[in-house]
């Protein structure tokens, strides 16, 4: 089978990034597989991503099996732009080609076969409506927000049709909080009213990269760069964009929490999280959190952790959550699309609300209680042994692609 996957940048950093590449190299093995975006990030820190040989090649072989990388060139600035230009010469690339299965992140083409469903823009837009009214940015940034907003909703109504250029399309959101969201922005996606064509496929790890086991071998060489000591209890937070994800919560609900040895391990960077950062200060907690910057190897970071806190404001479903799961550490997570997934039973974490208050409560019930800290790790690593997993996902997907070009071959009979 020969596949194609469109995505803006394929990197290790980004979750939905991380989920095609993840899903695009087990693929490779034994079937020949195109990727086509800006960048590309290669598996293992032989190759270096920022060389001008493989930036700005036409396109690289992988190690990993059949897997080509072809690079769309484009500006990276403004978004709206990188994203226009980058969706535009994708369709034109694609017309061109001939591939058994087209497969996109989101709406990067309007010719996509398969379209994995990690956000759902125009709710994503209403949910995080009242923080942007929060952030101080110029008159430009905010019409670039509103540009950029205004297209990827526009393309979304174009892809997300249930008949494309080549026949029947499938559609795979990440949840089933995202399945709910999708079917009811956009009906014309849908094959009937009990929709055959759209299928949760949700996100999962790299079982052997996030493991409890890392705790023996990274937990306190990473406490001793952090400046954590071995008897401190780690809430570990990780990702960017920290305002929708709920970083300023989670250092609030820190201040109140009296134990000098509840510490916060901040893992990622946000461009515009300077306001972040000041808030330590300004609650006296510049002891008690510390900022480790990105980190491809954030994995070691969990390891140093004794709890994953992230109350976001909007997720599909979150990679760094069922990463954290997988890594053996209870995870206390914001009623979004994917939180029932993981901590809906009550045995992996806590469904908690976005107040500090209440959060800190949470934490605490930890901190007394080292026996449900253990039993609800153990737990978490076991529900994504299970259910999150990148071969079962990756099969999973192999059988959507069958099953659609059956389905194309069907079309086809009826309307040669």
């Amino acid at each position: 089978m020969k596949i194609a996957y469109v995505i803006i940048n394929a990197n290790r950093h980004e979750g939905t990034s991380r989920a095609i590449l993840e899903v695009a190299e087990r693929l490779a093995v034994s079937h020949q597989v195109d990727l086509l975006s800006r960048t590309f990030e290669p598996r293992e820190s032989r190759f270096d991503v920022q060389d001008e040989q493989i930036q700005h090649a036409s396109g690289f072989w992988s190690e990993t099996g059949n897997l080509s990388w072809i690079r769309i060139p484009g500006p990276k600035r403004p978004e709206v732009v990188d994203f226009e230009s980058f969706r535009l010469l994708c369709n034109h690339k694609l017309r061109r080609a001939d591939y058994d299965i087209i497969h996109s992140a989101g709406p990067n083409t309007d010719l996509a076969d398969v379209y994995t469903v990690q956000t759902v823009h125009p709710e994503k837009v209403r949910q995080f409506a009242d923080l942007r009214l929060t952030f101080k940015a110029g008159w430009f940034r905010k019409f670039a927000w509103r540009r950029y907003d205004h297209r990827v909703m526009a393309a979304e109504r174009e892809a997300y049709r249930a008949i494309g250029f080549r026949g029947p399309r499938f559609f795979l959101p990440v949840s089933q909080g995202t399945k709910a969201e999708f079917m009811q922005h956009f009906p014309a996606a849908l094959d009937g009213d009990t929709p055959s064509n759209v299928a949760v496929l949700p996100n999962a790890a790299d079982l052997k990269r996030f493991h409890p086991a890392n705790r023996d071998s990274c937990r306190q060489a990473i406490r001793d760069e952090q400046g954590l000591d071995f008897d401190d209890f780690v809430l570990v937070f990780s990702g960017g964009d920290w305002v929708r994800k709920g970083l300023d919560i989670a250092i609030r609900s820190l201040a109140l929490i009296d134990s000098p040895r509840v510490k916060l391990l901040v893992v990622g960077h946000d461009r515009a999280g300077a306001e972040v950062q000041l808030l330590c200060g300004q609650l006296g907690l510049q002891d008690r959190v510390r900022f480790a910057g990105f980190r491809k190897d954030v994995y070691r970071y969990y390891a140093a952790g004794d709890l994953f806190v992230f109350p976001s404001a909007y997720e599909a479903f979150s990679l760094a959550t069922i990463e954290a799961a997988a890594s053996g550490l209870p995870v206390l997570m914001s009623d979004v699309s994917g939180a029932h997934e993981i901590v809906g039973s009550g045995e992996c974490g806590i469904l908690i609300r976005r107040d500090p208050a209440h959060i800190a409560e949470s934490v605490m019930r930890y901190l007394r209680n080292p026996e449900m800290l253990r039993a609800q790790g153990l737990a978490g690593r076991a529900l994504v042994e299970r259910e999150f997993n990148w071969d079962t996902i990756a099969n999973q997907t192999l059988g959507v692609y069958q099953n659609l070009l059956a389905r194309r071959h069907e079309f086809g009979a009826v309307n040669p």
